[in-house]
């Protein structure tokens, strides 16, 4: 048996099966508990990638090439020739399969865990790959400071004469999902201009136009669509956790003022918006100053709306409650279909070409039985059941 080099030891323990490697320091690690002790530069060197794409994927979207993976190799790789990035070496199913982890929001897990100001913790322990349970609380997961929370507000009189129509308040659900949309899927970086706002506008119809709402569902499911139809990648919070961090703002975290949340997050979005309006045109700033109106209308309405904000968290919690319970349903389903395909997704390979419909039809059948508790509906349940279905199956194709 040939001595192991030094070169291949793991940097971090001394062991020998040392298979990655550090993007940065090219130090060889031979797990995920060595990589994650190793310290932050890894961490930080996926971040800049993802958020580079994020940023070249809103600029400029038919050129979704990455300087700053060009020139990533591992020691001993032969030089590359001149002119030729890494991006261009890639086969185009390598090119889709970076462009479906950045747009599935799979991405999301290479970056620093980042939690945003307003969040209280679900007061469970999360377990990794690895076997090591790890704190949410702990660490890297304490939430950032919390934004100033306005000292002196107008009151709604002083903006308009007649009182605000009762279908208002639908829509600062949706503005708050299109603001904590926007801050948790760039990290909470502000200085991405003017992407993190336009995120957020592109979340919120409130904020692009007067769409009214009938519903506080019907805004955050709204907010969710439009989010997706954008094209923006999935949110590092997850669909269920965007839906409870407006509930959790409209909660409040000081008893002695319930609003204080809310109005924070808004003067912070209002601030974000100022900002991105700055770095445009002239002539394309003009959709930022509608939506920072808005949101300045909204905001003198909460500061007089405690009770209307009580019900609409209520309202808010019930709706990520329905949401949570779809994406455990669905994570069930995927777990299953895995097992029948053998993999992540369907077989393709030639020589099971004759097996791929029974495995569809197989696939259908696991989802189904999923949606329904069993093999059939319940009476009366098989028409939405059916719907639900059919939506799983095409997020999951």
């Amino acid at each position: 048996m040939a001595a192991v080099g030094a070169d291949s030891l793991c940097g971090l323990c001394s062991a020998a099966a040392s298979p990655y490697t550090c993007p940065r320091c090219h130090r060889r690690l031979c797990s995920l508990r060595c990589y994650r002790a190793h310290g932050p530069c890894a961490e930080a060197f996926y971040r800049d990638q993802v958020l580079e794409a994020l940023r070249a994927e809103r600029s400029c979207p038919p050129s979704p090439a990455l300087p700053g993976l060009r020139e990533l190799r591992e020691p001993g790789d032969p030089a590359r020739p001149t002119g030729r990035g890494l991006w261009e070496q890639l086969s185009e199913g390598e090119r889709d399969g970076f462009r479906r982890l950045v747009s599935s929001g799979e991405a999301a897990a290479l970056l620093l865990r980042w939690r945003p100001w307003w969040w209280r913790g679900r007061g469970r322990v999360e377990e990794l790959g690895d076997g090591s349970g790890v704190d949410e609380e702990g660490g890297e997961g304490r939430p950032g400071p919390a934004p100033p929370v306005p000292t002196s507000v107008p009151p709604l009189s002083a903006l308009r004469a007649a009182p605000p129509s009762p279908l208002v308040r639908f829509q600062l659900p949706n503005a708050l999902f299109g603001y904590a949309f926007a801050l948790s899927l760039h990290g909470g970086d502000e200085t991405l201009l003017p992407e993190l706002p336009d995120a957020a506008i592109a979340a919120s119809a409130a904020l692009r136009d007067r769409r009214p709402f009938a519903s506080t569902a019907e805004a955050l499911l709204s907010a969710r669509r439009d989010a997706r139809a954008a094209g923006l990648p999935l949110s590092p919070l997850g669909d269920s956790g965007a839906l409870l961090a407006v509930a959790q703002l409209l909660e409040g975290r000081d008893s002695r003022d319930p609003g204080a949340d809310v109005a924070a997050a808004l003067w912070h979005l209002w601030r974000l918006l100022r900002a991105g309006a700055r770095v445009l045109p002239p002539p394309e700033r003009g959709r930022f100053r509608g939506a920072r109106r808005k949101v300045g209308f909204l905001l003198s309405w909460s500061r007089g709306a405690t009770e209307e904000l009580g019900q609409l968290a209520r309202e808010a919690r019930g709706v990520h409650a329905e949401v949570a319970a779809e994406e455990v349903a669905m994570a069930q389903v995927r777990e299953r279909l895995e097992k029948v395909w053998g993999g992540p997704r369907p077989p393709l390979g030639k020589e099971r070409v004759e097996e791929a419909p029974w495995m569809v039809t197989e696939g259908a059948r696991v989802v189904m039985e999923g949606v329904f508790g069993g093999p059939r509906p319940a009476p009366g349940d098989g028409a939405d059941k059916g719907v639900q279905g059919r939506r799983l199956i095409e997020e999951l194709d």
